[in-house]
């Protein structure tokens, strides 16, 4: 019996969700001891490191999303020489890559004090810091390619656990050096085996789950293939482009005009925020192999559902956890590193305002990507970045950190949020988009209300210490999902999602495609 795709999406959201709690708790005990032992130069320089070599991940140019869509339709008719052939396509781009990003990254050696204000007062040398962080980077692509087979068959959950084991190890053994020696270099070369041995991990076990995937393959793509894959790369490629400059970007601005003490300071509520987002992403991405099956299909009106079930679930966990986010993050970072660690409040508004308007995205993105609608759009994205940077340079001229952060916000508001729900509707649905944007207003307008009440409650119950915050935190959480649940109760998204929790526990399971 064939495992259905309720049953998929199930496991995927179940694993994603459990494994990347762990990731949390265990990505928060790294940062403490790593504050404790190391202090705020190096948490500003490791924030540092990480978004340049963001920037630099630019090489990659969208070809894993690009060749994962290629795959869906093979996997869906089971097509294992096709396979083969895209993923021999996708394991020569990565190579190139991963040679060029590391060509590059030693090529900007020599202007690392370009992007810093003030040099740390560190006893490491920056550029035996740097390589590492580069070869770390570099060395991902060498056998992630063989991801993508996970992704496209719904087993995102294989990769999930991998992650969370790898980190477990990495982090333990780090966290131990760390203890021992105090020696930050030490510390991030445990991380680059990491990186290796996970990768290397990931793509054995690929050769052995999918055993037709071992040997060289002589069956090649169609050139008129080819053609569609590299037209949909360089589509990408500009998405990739502004997706890199939106994130990829702030922390050098911020080392460059602010100093890399703020850089650590902003980088907590950073490991926060994606800490929140990880798991999300985790969850949610499980889906997307089941969405992108489901757009192989010709019924329109089913996409277009499932679609508004997506946006409607996203809209409630963004509603929730942004309400709780701003209600409980200074509370937190105080009582877990100090108030030293602490931004201001519009600061903090400013952090999940930002958090929100990405999150809110995510439906209509996804199914901008699990379509294939990668050309249509593709200067969009780099009308973005361009906004940013102009933005985001004033911002800090002027503003300090909260002009950066509200930069990002209105470049994606501008751009990307008004444009990715307009060509699914365009070309995916065959319609006007105007009932997107009615479903965003209400959604939003519901979401700022409860923003403001949340405000006066949290502050009645918290008293500074961790029991009145999680007891705040608690209560919060119970009291705006039965808002949220009594005011869409009756909507038919909210019974369809109601139904679908419902079914869940009594499916089946099997494998999807055979060795």
């Amino acid at each position: 019996m064939k495992q259905t795709k309720t049953s998929f999406v199930a496991k995927n959201l179940l694993i994603g969700s459990g494994t990347q709690v762990i990731f949390l708790l265990l990505s928060f005990v790294n940062r403490t001891v790593f504050i404790y032992f190391l202090g705020k130069e190096y948490l500003g320089l490791d924030a540092l490191f990480t978004n340049i070599l963001m920037v630099l991940s630019f090489a990659e140019l969208g070809i894993g999303n690009a060749i994962i869509f290629s795959l869906y339709r093979s996997m869906v008719d089971k097509n294992k020489v096709r396979i083969k052939a895209i993923m021999a396509l996708y394991a020569k781009a990565y190579r190139i890559i991963g040679l060029t990003v590391f060509i590059v990254g030693l090529l900007i050696m020599p202007f690392l004090n370009l992007f810093i204000k003030t040099p740390p007062n560190i006893p490491e040398n920056l550029y035996i810091i740097y390589f590492l962080f580069l070869l770390n980077t570099a060395i991902s692509y060498m056998f992630s390619y063989k991801k993508a087979v996970f992704s496209a068959d719904q087993k995102e959950y294989v990769i999930n656990v991998s992650q969370q084991i790898f980190f477990f190890i990495q982090s333990a053994i780090q966290l131990g050096y760390l203890y021992v020696t105090r020696d930050y270099i030490g510390f991030v070369l445990i991380q680059v085996i990491g990186t290796f041995g996970l990768n290397v991990f990931l793509s054995l076990y690929a050769n052995k789950k999918y055993t037709f995937l071992k040997g060289k393959t002589t069956e090649k793509l169609a050139k008129s293939e080819v053609k569609t894959i590299f037209q949909n790369v360089k589509a990408l490629a500009m998405y990739k482009f502004g997706s890199i400059i939106m994130n990829g970007t702030d922390s050098i601005i911020i080392a460059a005009f602010l100093g890399l003490s703020i850089v650590g300071i902003y980088s907590n509520y950073l490991l926060i925020i994606a800490a929140v987002v990880t798991v999300l992403s985790r969850a949610l991405n499980s889906i997307t192999g089941s969405i992108g099956h489901l757009n192989t299909s010709d019924d329109t009106a089913k996409k277009e559902q499932v679609f508004k079930q997506l946006f409607f679930i996203v809209s409630w966990i963004y509603f929730v956890l942004a309400i709780l986010l701003f209600n409980i993050i200074n509370p937190f970072i105080s009582l877990w590193i100090g108030d030293s660690f602490l931004l201001g409040t519009g600061t903090v508004l400013a952090i999940v305002a930002s958090f929100y308007v990405n999150g809110m995205q995510f439906a209509s993105y996804t199914y901008r990507t699990t379509m294939g609608l990668f050309r249509q759009g593709r200067y969009v994205p780099i009308a973005m970045a361009i906004l940013n940077i102009i933005l985001s340079i004033i911002g800090a001229i002027y503003f300090g950190l909260i002009g950066i952060i509200i930069a990002t916000i209105i470049s994606r508001l501008v751009t990307t949020t008004i444009i990715d729900p307009y060509l699914v509707y365009r070309f995916g649905f065959q319609k006007k988009v105007r009932s997107y944007f009615k479903m965003y207003l209400t959604y939003t307008s519901i979401t700022a209300l409860a923003f403001a009440a949340s405000i006066p409650v949290m502050n009645w119950i918290y008293q500074g210490t961790w029991l009145t915050l999680i007891l705040g935190a608690a209560v919060l959480f119970l009291l705006l999902n039965l808002t949220y649940l009594a005011i869409f109760y009756k909507k038919s998204e909210c019974q369809a999602i109601i139904r679908r929790i419902k079914s869940i526990a009594k499916r089946p399971k099997t494998s999807n495609i055979p060795d």
